[in-house]
């Protein structure tokens, strides 16, 4: 395992101040020889080709026009590229105080500075030349001579420039090799197109200079021309070689190296080149750290998991954990920070040293300023360099445990963080990035064993609640599986069965042992057997007609329901649970016994209550008949007598033939009501749709026509209906329309009113007066037989409200009444289905 020591990064800072001055030396001598090297190599081509006479040549550089402007130029260019390239010699010196993005748009934007001021300063440096030789010299330039010396400078410059350009990037790719480049700067397709295509065809056009001045045929001085211009051509080449085997170094120490890769190496490993394989490096270099990390997580897992087994408590597993996370970065001191929802705040329950401590060892309010409060709170990692300028921090926590520096992490578990991991120590400290993904790597396996644990301790409190509750129940629960051995057994179980312990039934197979035998004796196969059956199915069954038979060789009935066990989509087994029933059964027997008698009772008493409905049938037809004949007779007679008579009778004689006539005509009337209320008792009833509106009408058109000289507003809510008799409706009806007419024969402006109403989600019927009234107190006589609350003061019998009442029973519905006397009467009644 990797750890990053405080003095191996001291001993990192001193080794980058030779690293900078290497830097800031080869540059700067690129950038000389870039500017020097092709006005000499220029120069030497032109002699050579005979543009210029030696003598010319020693003018031109001893005049002051050449030298100023070579000087100008290369004092020029080495100042202004010195100071763009600042930025990478601070990126050398200290990484930190400097953003890398402001580096890499520096190397990347050389390019465009470099070929913009060389390019330039290749278009005047012909000009300078010609002007000097003119001036200082007997040469006379013609405009073949301008073109010739400024495809020479341009040629010349172009081949000395291009692999100088790549030397300064190699450099910058050395230097800058632990940057992340998204892109490279020079492509590999470039460095092959320039050295391998133009630097050719560049020293084809040297060629052809070349035989501008010499003609005839191939010499030896052709030769070496030739050969000369092959160097420098092989000579790029090595350099390009040069390019492609610097990209290559960082990588080719890993060849056939020993597994594992020694952490140091993998830290070392940066890429030595702005192109695609300086991009290949730096990703193969993250890919090994994130392998190494990984390998030590998984380690540090196997190791926290050991550790933290299931024999240790909670306690045992918090301290663990920060012990092993403290040595994991070699840390001076580790805290685990726990989330309390009641309260809201960050609870130490660990920290190392301390151990485990249950209240806390200190609380952190999240509204209060302090380190583990931002990262759980931002829910991402924080490395500080140095605590005492980070207004993160809070202060008091620096001075407690003398904090100078710390790496915290969020604790991730289902549904979001629920504390913080965090390592503290007391000088300043820069974390490595290897060090911040192993400890977000730790802090992941932290949450699991947390989560683990958690899972752990729900699973035995489940595991506890399911003994209790399979304890507690009485009915019996077993379990089977597919070859019906039974797998688990409840207590209420075992009771009933007559067991003692679970191991005398577990792993036997409970068909041949409870469930053998019919309630005959026969043989119940277990081929027959519906659990079995409906398992195999994957379906469930109830039955509550078999029996269990005890471990004493007696039976008992029970009622059971089994349901299958599914894992995976596949039936493993069923679960059965039964009850005794033996209570039941003999509760049912005996309930057969009672309804037998009491269907003999009730055939007993009703061929009685047909008896006594022939009787009733009897009496009525004798009352019909028997009784109304003398009563005809009595008014008949006494009729007679008044007529015949009148002359020879006083007045006292005529009021008592008078009084004769009137009780034998009310006798009928009490006969009719009496035998329309037997009537209604007896009577079947037929229902339909009857509309009352329509009844009511009629009824107050028979009222209106016996009494015209009655005046009485009738009010009749249309569209009424009901499912009842007609013929009982029509008679409960005349009699309520009766009475309200006949209590309203005193009342000057009479009015009565038919409507219906909604009340609790029932429809109520009423028809209401303003006539006589009556006292409420004496409500409870109202629909009793021959009980009449004003007397003789008006004409009837008594009967009718009682008929009303029987016909609205039938109907299973209820009737009512509220009255104030003077004021009127109002009669209310439901019907069953209105």
């Amino acid at each position: 395992m990797y750890v990053s020591h405080p003095e191996s990064i001291a001993r990192k800072e001193m080794q980058k101040k030779p690293l900078t001055a290497a830097f800031n030396r080869q540059f700067r001598w690129l950038i000389l020889l870039t500017w020097i090297v092709p006005a000499i190599f220029g120069m030497g081509f032109l002699l050579f080709i005979r543009i210029f006479t030696p003598e010319q040549i020693l003018q031109i550089q001893l005049q002051p026009l050449e030298p100023l402007f070579v000087l100008a130029y290369v004092l020029g260019s080495y100042i202004y590229f010195t100071r763009y390239v600042r930025p990478v010699s601070r990126w050398l010196e200290n990484s930190s105080e400097i953003d890398a993005a402001l580096v890499l748009n520096c190397i990347q934007g050389f390019s465009v500075r470099y070929w913009a001021v060389f390019l330039s300063y290749l278009l005047l440096a012909p000009t300078v030349v010609i002007n000097a030789a003119e001036t200082y010299s007997d040469f006379v330039a013609t405009p073949v001579d301008w073109f010739r010396i400024h495809l020479v400078s341009l040629i010349v410059s172009i081949i000395v420039g291009l692999p100088i350009f790549f030397l300064i990037f190699d450099l910058f790719g050395r230097a800058i090799g632990r940057l992340d480049l998204l892109r490279p700067i020079v492509a590999i397709k470039t460095k092959v197109f320039l050295i391998g295509a133009l630097v050719p065809l560049l020293i084809d056009t040297m060629l052809v200079q070349y035989y501008w001045t010499r003609t005839g045929y191939f010499t030896i001085e052709t030769f070496g021309v030739w050969l000369l211009l092959e160097l420098l051509a092989i000579a790029g080449s090595l350099i390009f070689v040069r390019s492609f085997g610097q990209s290559l170094l960082p990588l080719q120490k890993f060849i056939g190296a020993p597994r594992p890769i020694p952490a140091p190496d993998i830290i070392n490993l940066h890429g030595n080149s702005t192109d695609e394989l300086g991009l290949l490096t730096a990703d193969y270099q993250k890919l090994l750290v994130e392998l190494q990390s990984h390998n030590e997580i998984l380690q540090l897992k196997n190791e926290l998991l050991r550790r933290t087994g299931a024999e240790y408590d909670l306690g045992d597993v918090f301290t663990a954990i920060v012990d092993f996370c403290r040595q994991a970065i070699n840390s001076d001191q580790a805290f685990l920070v726990m989330h309390d929802a009641t309260s809201n705040e960050l609870i130490s329950v660990a920290q190392s040293a301390d151990g485990y401590k249950a209240k806390g060892h200190f609380r952190l309010p999240l509204d209060e300023i302090s380190l583990a409060s931002w990262v759980f709170k931002h829910r991402e990692t924080v490395m500080i360099e140095n605590a005492d300028l980070d207004t993160r921090v809070s202060r008091e926590m620096c001075e407690r445990f003398g904090v100078r520096a710390a790496l915290s992490t969020p604790l991730w578990m289902e549904g979001g963080p629920q504390g913080v991991l965090m390592l503290v120590d007391r000088k300043s400290r820069r974390y490595s990035t290897h060090e911040r993904m192993l400890i977000e790597g730790v802090a992941r396996e932290v949450a699991m064993v947390l989560e683990s644990q958690d899972l752990r301790a729900q699973r035995r409190e489940q595991a506890e609640q399911i003994r209790l509750l399979m304890d507690a129940m009485e009915e019996g629960i077993y379990g089977l599986d597919t070859n019906g051995l039974c797998t688990f057994i409840n207590p209420a179980a075992l009771r009933m069965l007559g067991y003692q312990a679970s191991e005398d039934l577990l792993g036997r197979n409970l068909h041949e042992l409870i469930h053998h035998s019919h309630a005959d004796g026969l043989p119940y196969p277990m081929t027959q057997c519906r659990v079995r059956i409906a398992m195999q199915a994957g379906g469930t069954v109830h039955a509550d007609d078999e029996l269990h038979w005890r471990s004493d060789g007696t039976s008992f009935p029970i009622e059971y329901w089994s349901r299958p066990i599914n894992r995976d989509g596949h039936t493993v087994g069923a679960v059965v649970s039964f009850v005794d029933i033996s209570i039941r059964k003999s509760a049912e027997e005996e309930l057969t016994r009672y309804r037998e008698q009491l269907e003999t009772l009730v055939r007993t008493r009703t061929a009685e209550l047909e008896f006594v409905n022939q009787e009733l049938e009897a009496f009525s037809y004798s009352v019909s008949h028997d009784l109304r004949a003398p009563l005809r007779a009595v008014d008949g007679f006494a009729q007679a007598l008044a007529e015949d008579y009148e002359s020879a009778l006083d007045a006292n004689g005529q009021d008592y033939l008078l009084r004769i006539r009137n009780g034998a005509q009310r006798m009928g009337v009490l006969i009719d009501d009496l035998l329309q209320l037997s009537r209604v008792t007896r009577s079947e009833v037929c229902k339909v749709e009857v509309c009352l509106s329509d009844l009511a009408a009629e009824i107050v058109n028979q009222l209106a026509a016996a009494d015209p000289e009655r005046q009485v507003t009738v009010v009749i809510m249309p569209g009424m209906t009901a499912a009842g008799d007609v013929q009982m409706l029509l008679i409960a009806l005349t009699n309520l329309f009766d009475n309200a007419w006949k209590y309203t024969s005193r009342t000057e402006h009479a009015t009565v009113e038919f409507a219906q109403a909604q009340q609790q989600g029932n429809t109520v019927f009423y028809i209401r007066d303003n006539g006589t009234g009556f006292d409420m107190r004496y409500a409870g006589k109202l629909f009793s037989a021959f009980q009449r609350l004003h007397g003789s003061e008006f004409p009837g019998t008594g009967i009718g409200l009682a008929t009303v009442q029987r016909i609205v029973h039938r109907h299973g519905g209820r009737v009512w009444a509220e009255a104030e006397p003077g004021v009127g009467a109002t009669f209310y009644f439901t019907l069953l289905g209105s």
